[in-house]
This record gives C-alpha cells, structure tokens and sequence, in this order.
C-alpha cells in the first residue's frame, strides 16, 4: 500500500492538502480551477498565504470533512508535513509534536508547540494542557499550522511552531447545517446543527451544538461492564457579530461536557522478568478486567471577544479570553481480584488490584492581546505593534491509592480506607488480614499562578523583487507553585510542603529575506532565522536529602534558534509545490529524571521525577509538499502529497547529574520519516447528483519512544501505516457518505513499556471502524 501512494507522488498527482485549501464545486465538477488563495493570519494579520515567507500550512473545515470524522486533534494534522500526534489513547496525555520538538510524556513543563484558538493561548503545564479540547475544533473554519520558531510573534511556548484553530464566525447571511455521524463497532453516534441567521445589516448570530453517545466499544472490563475507550457528552457554542462601518467585533460564548476515553496497559510480560510474577502474564489487547474506576471527564467554559477597528491608516485588533476548564481521569491496575487468585494458585505474589490513581487538572486562564498594523511608504512598509497578557491559574491534583498491607502469596489482601478496613481472600486457604493496616496511599494538590506579558512588532519592507522581515518580541514569564502531599483519606503529612518561585525574561527575533523569482507564476524563495523558547518552572516537589542525584526546585527556559531555507509557488495554474529545510539548535532542553532513590537506598523512599535543563541538542530536517487539481473523466481529482525527513539528537549533558540523556541519542517521540498523501475526486453523476471519493493515507517510521539514557536501552517506535476512505453523493442541499478509518485494520502498541529492556505492557491502537453520515445544509 505504501509503494502504491509513493508511486503517486512520484508522477505528481499528490499534493499536500495541509499546503492549500482548494475550491471545491459542490453542484458541479467541470471545468478545472486554479488552486485558490487562502487567507492566514500567520503574521497577526490576514494576507494570503502564499505570500508569507515561512513554512505554513492551512487546513479547512472542507478538506477535513472529505477525509472522514474528525474525533482527535490528530486528525486536523495528519496531513501537515513535520507534524506528528502523539496519541495516548487519552485526551489527557496525548499532545502535538513540530519537527524535532519531540514529546517527553510526564515532564510537567509547558510545549513546545503553542497551542491557539482565534489567535488566543491555550495551552498550559496542566495535565490535558498539551492537546486542544474537543470544542475547539468544533464548527472550525480552518487550521493554521506555523512551523519552526515563532517565539517573535506569538512568544512563550511557540519554541517550534505554532497551532492555531480558527473557529467560524457568524456571516452576514442565513445559512446552516444538520448532520448525523453512526460509527457501527462503537455504535457510536454524533449529532451536531449549526444555525447562522442574519438579524440586520450590522448584526448576525451562529448558534451550534453537538451531542454524542456511544453504546460499545473496543477496550472492555467485563467486570464493570464498561468500555476505556467510551465517548458521551454534549459540546455548544453561542455567538454574535456586530459590524457596522469600521468596527466588526465578534462575542462569543462556548462550553463542553464530555466523558472521554481512558487507557489500558495490557500486560506481555514475559517469564522471569518481573519477580512478583516470576511466570510471565500475558493478556488479551481488548478485554481486560479490573478493580478500580476509569475514565476522563472534561468539562470547559470559555467566552472571547474578538474585534476589529479600521482607523483608516491603521487596523486595530484586540482578542480577549476568558476560560476555565477541568479534568479529572481515573485509571487502575490491569488486574483484578480474580487474576490475582490465579497467579497466586501458581505460587506467584501477583500485583496489587485495588491500585488506583485519580487526577484533578484545573486551568483558569485570561488572555488578553491588542496590536496594530498598517502600510507606509506607498504600500512597500508593512508594520505592527502589539502587547499580549497572559495569567493563569492552574491546580495539578494525583491521588494514589497502593496496598496498606505487604502483598505476599498466601494472605489476604488489604482494602478500604482508615475507618473502613477491607480484607479480600484470593484463595480459600489464605489467611486473614493483619490487624493494623499502614497508610493507603497518598493525596497531592500543586496549585501554579503564571502570569506572562509581552510587547512585539513587525517591519516588512518591499523593494523591486526583495522582501525583508524583521520581528522581536520581549517577555516575561513569574511562576509560583507550590505543593502538599497527605495521606490517603487523611490531613497527615507525607512529605514537606514546598514552595518555589520562577522568574525569567528573553528576547525573541525573527529575520527573513524573501525574492520573488522572475519566471512564470513568480514563486517565491526566501531565507529566514528565528529563535523560540519554552517557558521554564518549577518543580513543585519535595526529595530526600540523601538521593544521588540533587533535587532543583525550578529549571530554567529552554532556548531555540534555527535557519530555515525555503521555496514555494505554482509550477502551473493548478499545481503549487512547497518545499523546505531547516537546522536548529536547542539549548538548556527540558528534560524529565529522577532523584534516585528507592526503598533500598539511603533515601528509603521511591523515586522523585523532577524536570532538568539537560543538555544540547541539535535538530534538521527537510519536507516537500505538492498540491494539485486536475480534470479526470468529466471530473475534478484534487491530488496532494507530502514528506519529511528530521532527526534531533543530544549534542552534550550536563557532567553533575546520572539518568540524563546518552550524548548521540535521539529525541524521543521524533520519527524519522512523515508522509501523508490524499486523493479527493468528485463527478457529476447526473441532473443535482454529484459523487464524490477521498483515500488518504499516513504514515511514519523510524525513531525513539522514550530518552536513551544508560539505564534504559532504547525502544524503538512501531511503524504507523494508515488509509482511510470515504465516499457518497451530494443531492442538491443533502449529502450522504460512508467511511472506513484504519482500512487495513492496523493495530500497533501505541506506547510500550518495559523493564530492564524487557517487555512490561503495551497500550494499542484503534481498529478499523466503518460509519456512515447524512448532512443537510441551506
């Protein structure tokens, strides 16, 4: 399948949908259009996208609907080259990765990807504060992608790029649309409406909701009866537009209530492996039973105030948010109390099954950004100026639930809460409990206050076929946090309570040259420099003063600068080629250790994970994109392909610390190769009737999971191959499609854990599904 749409790509009937946005005719096919021009707002202002000298991609809201459901944030991206989702099965754990950003699950730091909604931040350092929320793609319009360093225009955490979602806004006439989504093997059901009225001349409404159900699933727990990967809840959004001669302002009110998947490990652990099960335990990828509660529930509320003002020589722009939202996940050990029975009947200690971990993430967040921009000297100055502020409140709360009684083959095991003692018998022959039970486990709550302020500019002067851009920011980032940790169900303390304070300032740049060359379509070839960084902080945590490797309470900013050389324009009216490549270099990257201690040391306690500036790293890359339209058959076939190749690997460690990085090795979570290719055709059958298809295909290969360190060998990520197919017809003002995600029914180990280089557990992949849609819209 792979050497099928290479082959495409190769003749040049694929093209990148990320690239462009392409007309599509949705009563009609003939005649074939030139690829259209897009408006981003890439440079907090809107020009076309083929006129901005960087490395942009823009996705509508059309193309991703000819590609199938959209369920994840990895659907918006996977057809942007260098960019990669990290899906963890959890909407909690899953986040965005650009070029050679990697992802470093659990490091408690911010990304390094800035994640925007309508030019507003949204991201955090909070549990789910790495992956948009499920109403931010609803009713979208399009996705911008920004790749490489953005740090000069949209300041802390956009040290590699920048995803921006832009949601529809109300238009000036009455238009709408109901659609119905049924995905067969979750019977899972998705109803959405949107409604856009015109009330005035100056004011119009968009008013829209969505609701989903789910009735199975493909990961189940026969002993609650439920599923991991179960889907429910509603998502509305509410809006008004007021414009009337200079000013367009947009108010708008938006909120969700989901329960969303969890995760399962699922045990491959071979023998003599792990000495508690010195025989191994395998399980089923699918059915797995245990004790504890699962799940994901996310609720969010959020208003914004997006508004314009023409002051004639000047536009000014102010964007306003206003947002707080709340997770909470639960997950549990993969066993439960019958597995342990049988691994005790065989002589094994088996694993704890009441284990249990509970998380809490709180985000309140204002957001505030007010620029300006014009033209001088005859249309060949662009400038901007422009401040933002940023405050957040964040609250990171784990609950951890662990045996109070010492687990051993033969005895009861311990349950129940200090004022409730509970003893399970795996086996008709164990004994009784003990009398005292220990501690139950332990409850943390780490509250962070982040405020961050920013003032920007832009300078863009033209002259003859030259362009040079020039852009700087200054910002500053305070953080404070601070931490207590008690025990299960009570006001003990487990460990001291801390508190730490971060206070750091940089200053961004970003500088362009860019030549329109004199040949036909006048493509365009540029130069460019810049520099990110990603926020440093605190480590809100507390460590024995006997571990190896010395506890910091905070870590500074993690700094990135990279040259970038581009080219992109049309070959001919309808074929618009982007190509690229990029160095980098990172300084002082953010990476996640521990202390060192165990039970058995002088620290007599587990480990502590704290983040560290730890080490260099260099990063390159390059990627090619093509888009393109062409008649076939009495139709029009929109062709797109893309590729990239990168790499990032540790250039140097700091010499006072063990369990860092082996200088050589490779950033986790960066594959080596990305490519995506998508094929969309639409005919006209007859009269009102049009058919349409889209086939697209994604695939990766090649590097790290986790950071190679000399403890911990690598483990190599698995190949991802994926097609996808959708196909219906359009009848005047209803559309109808069927869908088929995961076509060749891939199922890969999306996160593999191991010991001492041994297989532990895998957490897998979705199977294939196959639905269908209906779609009304006037």
């Amino acid at each position: 399948m792979r050497h099928l749409f290479m082959s495409a790509a190769v003749i040049g009937l694929a093209a990148s949908t990320s690239v462009m946005a392409q007309t599509t005719q949705r009563a009609g096919t003939e005649g074939v259009q030139a690829v259209e021009e897009v408006l981003v707002t890439a440079q907090r202002r809107e020009e076309s996208l083929k006129d901005v000298p960087a490395t942009i991609s823009a996705v509508t809201a059309e193309q991703l609907d000819a590609m199938g459901p959209v369920v994840s944030t990895g659907d918006l991206l996977r057809t942007v080259p260098g960019v990669r989702f990290n899906d963890l099965q959890s909407t909690n754990l899953s986040e965005v990765s650009i070029r050679g950003s990697g992802t470093q699950r659990a490091t408690g730091a911010d990304s390094g990807v800035g994640l925007f909604v309508n030019g507003a931040y949204v991201g955090s350092s909070t549990l789910g504060g790495r992956n948009f929320r499920h109403m931010d793609f609803f009713d979208l319009e399009r996705v911008e992608v920004l790749e490489g360093p953005q740090g000069a225009l949209y300041g802390r955490n956009a040290e590699y790029g920048v995803v921006n979602i832009v949601s529809a806004k109300p238009k000036f006439t009455d238009s709408g649309y109901v659609s119905a989504t049924y995905t067969g093997q979750t019977e899972q059901t998705k109803v959405a409406a949107v409604v856009n009225q015109k009330l005035s001349d100056t004011v119009a409404v968009r008013l829209g909701a969505q609701a989903i159900g789910q009735g199975k699933g493909f990961f189940y727990n026969p002993n609650s009866g439920k599923y991991y990967d179960h889907t429910d809840g509603w998502i509305g959004r509410g809006q008004v537009r007021y414009r009337k001669g200079p000013l367009d302002i947009d108010f708008s009110v938006d909120a969700q209530d989901l329960n969303l998947p969890s995760f399962l490990n699922t045990y491959v652990l071979p023998a003599g492996v792990v000495a508690a099960i010195p025989l191994g335990l395998t399980q089923s990828k699918y059915e797995v039973g245990h004790e504890g509660k699962d799940g994901v529930h996310q609720q969010a509320q959020r208003a914004m105030i997006l508004a314009d003002y023409d002051l004639g020589w000047a536009k000014l722009t102010s964007t306003t948010m206003a947002t707080h939202w709340i997770s909470r996940q639960n997950y549990a050990a993969a066993i439960d109390l019958a597995t342990l029975a049988k691994l005790q009947s065989q002589g094994q200690i088996g694993l704890y099954p009441f284990g249990q971990t509970s998380t809490v993430a709180k985000d309140r967040t204002l957001y505030q950004d007010l620029h300006i921009a014009g033209q001088g000297l005859g249309g060949n100055l662009d400038w901007l100026a422009g401040a933002d502020y940023l405050l957040q409140h964040d609250l990171n709360g784990t609950d951890s639930a662990t045996t109070p009684c010492t687990l051993r083959v033969g005895a009861g095991v311990c349950a129940g809460s200090p004022t409730q003692h509970l003893c399970y018998l795996p086996l008709a022959t164990s004994a009784a409990c003990p009398a005292t039970f220990g501690n139950f486990g332990t409850s943390a709550r780490a509250p962070l206050r982040n405020e961050s302020v920013s003032a920007y500019g832009l300078l863009r002067y033209r002259v003859a076929r030259f362009t040079f851009t020039g852009e700087l920011r200054y910002s500053r980032d305070d953080k404070s946090a601070s931490q207590t940790t008690v025990y299960l169900y009570t006001d003990t303390q487990a460990a001291a309570p801390a508190a730490y304070d971060f206070e750091s300032d940089r200053l961004n740049y970003t500088f362009t040259a860019a030549y329109r060359l004199p040949v036909a379509n006048e493509p365009l070839v540029y130069a460019k420099v810049g520099t990110g960084y990603r926020a440093g902080g605190v480590n809100a945590r507390t460590s024995s003063p006997y571990a190896p490797n010395p506890f910091r309470p905070t870590y500074g900013n993690e700094d990135t600068t990279s040259v970038e050389l581009g080219f992109k324009g049309n070959l001919a009216r309808n074929i618009y080629l982007r190509l690229t490549g990029y160095s980098s270099q990172t300084e002082d990257a953010i990476t996640s250790i521990t202390d060192g201690c165990t039970a058995v040391n002088a620290c007599q306690k587990a480990a502590t994970t704290f983040n560290i500036n730890g080490g260099n790293v260099h990063a390159r890359g390059v990627s090619a994109a093509i888009d393109g339209r062409f008649g076939l058959a009495g139709g029009l076939l929109t062709a797109s392909l893309n590729g990239a190749r990168q790499q990032a690997r540790f250039v140097s460690t700091p010499g006072d610390y063990s369990g860092l990085p082996l200088v050589g090795s490779s950033v986790a979570q960066i594959p080596k190769w990305t490519a995506s290719s998508t094929l969309d055709y639409r005919r006209r059958i007859t009269g009102d009737v049009v058919g349409f298809g889209n086939v697209s295909y994604q695939y990766q290969t090649g590097g790290v999971q986790d950071s190679v360190t000399a403890a911990t060998p690598a483990i190599w990520l698995n190949d991802v191959e994926q097609v996808n197919l959708r196909a219906g017809v359009d009848v005047k003002k209803i559309q109808a499609a069927v869908f088929v995600q995961n076509l060749t029914d891939q199922s890969i180990a999306l996160l593999q854990f191991q010991t001492s280089g041994q297989p532990l557990a895998n957490r897998y992949s979705t199977p294939r599904t196959v639905g269908a849609s209906i779609t009304y819209r006037w």
